[in-house]
């Protein structure tokens, strides 16, 4: 049996922050699902807005779709559809994620502040604490607090106990422009990360903006949505639509 020709990636994403010049893969920018082709042997990703349109658009095409978390619908559920988050993939933190990994029992106190553009916040929120959880351990006691509704911008804390001497305060503003700050202090690192300091001298430079990402590392921190990720993101779901009004 011959092997069926389908296209190696079709990926939604934000198009200011992917990085189209660092693939190990050719990649084309796509501005409609339409030219999408799928009579293509693996050696194309498509990177395409992500909008729930594009969604509708592309998510029955032949090939494997990458989702963003905001865009994760149960309804999408199949072998070729992966999720991945944001955080997970800005090369900050996966080199952040590389040292943590290192140590036996990382402990220590994580402090992580978003300032975050548009309405995706819940969802942006939901998709940060899966990863810093499944970095940090599961929590023993997270407490949540939100500035007035009728006040901007906006605020939102979060802390959490991870149990054995790790803690996590994090904290996110809106705002109009983006931007993360993270700090570990650790008994064996200390780790301080910056946006603004990091930002090229060109504002057009993108390939050296800090919270721009390759297709490659989305790729390979994608997931299959599996009852044990549905659970974990039910549970941070719960937890903010409980804990905050949004």
């Amino acid at each position: 049996m011959k092997g069926a020709k389908i296209i190696a990636n079709i990926i939604l994403g934000d198009l200011n922050k992917i990085d189209s010049h660092l693939p190990i893969k050719k990649v084309t920018i796509s501005n409609s699902p339409d030219e999408i082709q799928e009579n293509l042997y693996e050696d194309v990703s498509y990177v395409i807005a992500a909008t729930a349109n594009n969604v509708n658009g592309v998510i029955n095409k032949n090939g494997n779709v990458y989702l963003p978390y905001s865009l994760y619908n149960k309804n999408y559920l199949n072998s070729r559809t992966y999720i991945y988050f944001e955080l997970e993939v800005l090369p900050f933190f996966r080199s952040f994620t590389e040292i943590i990994k290192k140590e036996v029992n990382p402990r220590g106190v994580f402090r992580y502040r978003r300032t975050i553009q548009g309405e995706s916040i819940l969802s942006m929120i939901v998709g940060d604490l899966y990863v810093i959880t499944s970095l940090l351990g599961e929590p023993k006691d997270i407490h949540l607090k939100q500035s007035r509704l009728s006040l901007m911008p906006r605020h939102i804390i979060i802390m959490i106990d991870f149990g054995l001497g790790t803690m996590a305060h994090i904290e996110y503003t809106t705002g109009n422009q983006e931007k993360i700050e993270l700090e570990w202090s650790g008994i064996k690192h200390i780790i301080e990360f910056d946006s603004d300091q990091m930002k090229p001298v060109h504002p057009n430079d993108r390939t050296l903006l800090p919270l721009t990402y390759s297709v490659d590392a989305l790729v390979s921190s994608a997931k299959v949505i599996d009852e044990k990720i549905i659970t974990r993101l039910d549970y941070f779901q719960k937890l903010m639509d409980e804990g905050l009004r949004l």
